[in-house]
């Protein structure tokens, strides 16, 4: 079982939004997104999620949870192509909780912004496209954090 898979067991799925009703089977559809998966089959893993958690620029309630769950995933192997598809999402949640005025965008940055150490580590270890979705990502959720992921930051 992975990091991702015990905070996913966490979550009270039922109690969250998407786009379609209530987020009930969406900690399900969030393993297989993170699982491996083979770069072919990356049209039908991300249309799992768009225009569900997130759409237009707007998230819903089941992005909090999500994100907790984006950051997880980090922590244990992923191939490269997975990872930056977590971090796509990750992006996306994070940049539809930044138009938002509200206490769902707020308490998303704050939990995009908890994970911080963990997308600069990242963005140090990673090849270029890992590190260019942390640096995207840190510049919106922790600004202050994203000067440590230069070379001589």
């Amino acid at each position: 079982m992975t990091v991702a898979d015990l905070v996913i067991e966490g979550v009270d799925w039922p109690t969250y939004q998407l786009a379609g009703g209530p987020a009930s089977d969406f900690g399900r559809v969030l393993a297989e997104f993170v699982a491996s998966w083979p770069p072919s089959a990356m049209q039908s893993v991300w249309s799992s999620l768009e225009n569900q958690v997130f759409a237009q620029d707007d998230i819903f309630t089941a992005a909090e949870p999500s994100i907790s769950v984006l950051l997880a995933a980090l922590i244990d192997e992923r191939p490269q192509h997975v990872r930056i598809a977590v971090l796509d999402l990750l992006f996306h949640l994070v940049q539809g909780a930044s138009y938002r005025a509200d206490d769902l965008g707020k308490r998303c940055l704050q939990n995009a912004a908890a994970g911080a150490w963990l997308l600069v580590g990242e963005a140090l270890t990673g090849p270029q496209p890992v590190t260019d979705a942390c640096r995207e990502i840190l510049a919106i959720a922790a600004p202050k954090y994203a000067q440590f992921t230069q070379p001589n930051g």
